[in-house]
């Protein structure tokens, strides 16, 4: 491998790049304050969203698609609130507000555009009728953590490029997660840094630390937030939603299913329900990319 073309990958050139990330859409956190905010209303809301041209058109064209399942198609930003309800409007805030970041290129990673954003999309999809299947109540904080989970690779990406090879045969070698191989060869994992991103970004406590244990059995088990974006995502990937070069190198553990309370029965039922996700996912993913 020629080093002279890798960049420098110590822990303060990614935390680096980290602050040079654009910042999430104020606008976007402006709306989830007055959406709950009890003296507001819809019109409220969307007076602010109406700001951002680009959010509207991104909103309008999820709210349409099978992502959201309206009854109607509409063209009209107040109307689609309306439709869509307090907890759908902020999952469709930032799903629109997430795609800038989530259709990029990875080349580290082997990843296209539609991958990534197909894998966040689709994850997000699962989690909401995985949600469902297993009783789990906060399904909207776990859909923002779905859609977001796999945000660090923006940044990493660069990173992981050049070693990509030593991160394959270091997680081949020792038969470990993709993201265990990551950590030891850079130093850090994606899942490290998408939970710093979005920290930086300025999202709830409960999501960042879900994002950050995501791939870590030890932490994913610890809370039911995390547990529940673990197994949402490893379905994803079982299913090859958008999967990369990491894809099929994570593993459902026992205690992951125990902490769920997932028997046997149950993870079949969330991977047959998954795979009808994933049939919306694509009509999604034609939309973003049409």
């Amino acid at each position: 491998m020629n080093t002279a073309l890798c960049p420098d990958f110590t822990l303060e050139a990614v935390y680096e790049s980290m602050a040079s990330l654009p910042v999430f859409p104020k606008i976007v956190h402006e709306a989830l304050r007055v959406l709950d905010d009890p003296e507001k209303n819809i019109s409220d809301v969307a007076k602010i969203i109406r700001l951002d041209h680009g959010l509207v058109a991104n909103i309008l064209k999820l709210t349409n698609s099978a992502m959201f399942g309206l009854s109607q198609q509409v063209s009209d930003l107040e109307t689609a609130l309306a439709l869509l309800g307090q907890n759908r409007i902020r999952e469709v805030l930032i799903a629109s507000a997430a795609m800038p970041y989530l259709s990029r290129d990875l080349h580290g990673y082997e990843m296209s555009p539609q991958d990534l954003c197909f894998h966040s999309i689709g994850c997000a999809m699962i989690s909401e009728v995985v949600s469902q299947r297993l009783g789990f109540g906060h399904s909207t904080e776990l859909f923002t953590a779905a859609i977001l989970h796999d945000v660090g690779k923006i940044v990493l990406d660069i990173y992981v490029g050049p070693r990509l090879m030593e991160v394959l045969e270091r997680s081949r070698r020792d038969e470990s997660d993709f993201s265990v191989a990551e950590w030891e060869v850079i130093g850090t994992d994606h899942a490290v840094a998408g939970s710093s991103i979005l920290q930086q970004w300025e999202f709830p406590r409960d999501i960042c630390r879900a994002v950050r244990a995501h791939h870590d059995p030890d932490l994913y088990i610890q809370d039911r937030l995390s547990a529940m974006l673990a197994f949402c995502n490893i379905l994803a990937v079982q299913l090859g939603l958008g999967v990369g070069a990491d894809g099929f190198r994570y593993r459902i553990s026992d205690e992951l299913l125990y902490v769920l309370g997932c028997n046997e029965k149950d993870y079949f039922d969330c991977l047959e329900l998954s795979l009808r996700a994933l049939e919306d996912a694509q009509e999604v993913i034609r939309l973003i990319f049409a």
